[in-house]
Formats: C-alpha cells, structure tokens, sequence
C-alpha cells in the first residue's frame, strides 16, 4: 500500500473517532442536562405538597454525620485500622417526614484517618449518601447484615458477636451484632425476619442512636421520587419492628 493511502487511512480514522467522541460528549451533556432539569421540575412540584425542605450545601449538618462515628464499633477489626470516617462537606440536604417518620438525607464530602494514629491528610473526596430515618427514642447501637452462609458461623467462632435468633436461615444468612442481645432479638420480630428474607432489595439495617438505615444500594436522593422509594424501604422495616421496643 503507498504511503498516501496509509496517510489518508489514519488520518480518516482519526477525524471519524473524533467526531464520535464529540458526539458522545455533546449527548451525555445534553443528557445529563435533562435529568438535573427532570429532578429540579420534581423538586419544585413535590417538596412542597410533602413537606420537605432543601439546602443545597451547609457544613453544619456534618455533625449528624460525624455524631454517628462516636458509637462504639460493634465488630472489632482483626486485622488494619479501627478508622472512622469524618465528613467535611454536606451537599443537598433534605429534610422532613415520610409516613410520619422525620428523616434526615445528605451527600457528604468524607476524609478519612490515613493511618495508625488516626491523623487526617486532607480531603480524600469519598462521597456519601446517606438517607436516615429518626427512630422514637435512642436505643442500643444495633447491625444486623446480609453475609455469607459460612460467614456467621467463623465470626461467631472469632467471638465477633453475631447473636442468634433461632430461626436457622436467618441466623446462617446474617449477622446481628448489638450492645444488648435482648434488645437485638426483640427488634427482629419474626414480621421483619420475613421482610429481610423475602425482600432482595435489602440487605439488613442499622440503629445508632436516634438513627435508622437500611443495608440497601440508596440512589439519587435530591429526586424526590428516588427518595420516597429508599423512604418507604425503611419504613416497611420499621413498621415492622414490634412497637414496644421504643416504649
């Protein structure tokens, strides 16, 4: 083949992918575009009709997040740091109830210790969802998580907790860890047994303090339809958690 041709040839596949990168560009952008206006037009037509309050940034809401990282650490880590994250930034907060429950929702901008001594070294960029739902009272530090059949039984064996409920497929699927056995065993009705068992959406939820979350992949929360959705998950388990255990 001349060298023209090989010239030519090159240099069409160059303008070809460059035209194809710059149409890729050009779509992404226009489609991004179209979901922040989709979610600012639900904004504006939802949160007021429900009640719900937005901020766009304010540093002061990294206190309930870091407030949460003071909670003893219910599974010690064998082996690596016992790190706690410390957020420096909170995006996009919204506020107010769903079902009668006040919940809290934010992105956080989190650093993280970067070694033994817990020192922080600037700003790591991980960010965080978060979606919260405030419980009646404050009650004993509770995990109960999704793992892996042979999992619970090599932790229990490590003495990592791992508190049984007497039902066998919950007890070899997940792991329960908490302050208080009984508290941990009066949560886990047979109702929310049946609930983490049969719905694939969750993986097992946490209580620190006056704070409730689910083990469950939260999408973009500034969409209020989004939002309802991981809402109304947190809320199925908590409406399943036997009422006395707030009493």
């Amino acid at each position: 083949m001349k060298p023209i041709w090989i010239i030519l040839i090159t240099v069409g596949g160059l303008l070809i992918f460059g035209g194809l990168l710059t149409w890729m560009f050009v779509w992404l952008h226009r489609t991004n575009k179209a979901e922040e206006e989709g979610i600012a037009g639900r904004q504006r037509e939802q949160f007021p009709a429900r009640g719900w309050h937005h901020t766009e940034r304010d540093d002061r809401a990294v206190e309930v997040f870091n407030s949460l990282q003071r909670f003893p650490k219910l599974v010690p880590v064998v082996v690596g740091f016992d790190r706690s994250p410390r957020a420096v930034e909170a995006h996009d907060i919204i506020t107010g109830q769903h079902r009668g429950r006040p919940f809290f929702a934010a992105l956080f901008v989190v650093d993280e210790p970067m070694d033994s001594s817990n020192e922080f070294v600037g700003q790591s960029g991980l960010r965080c969802n978060t979606v919260w739902v405030r419980t009646p009272v404050v009650r004993p530090t509770l995990d109960v998580r999704q793992v892996l059949k042979f999992a619970s039984s090599v932790n229990e064996g490590l003495g990592l907790g791992d508190i049984k409920v007497g039902h066998p497929e919950f007890d070899a699927r997940y792991q329960v860890t908490c302050e208080d056995p009984a508290f941990a065993r009066a949560v886990l009705s047979p109702a929310v047994v049946e609930f983490l068992l049969g719905d694939d959406r969750c993986k097992g939820f946490w209580i620190r303090g006056a704070q409730f979350d689910a083990h469950y992949a939260t999408g973009d929360h500034r969409d209020p339809v989004v939002l309802a959705g991981d809402l109304d998950v947190r809320c199925d388990l908590l409406d399943r958690i036997p009422r006395h255990v707030w009493g």
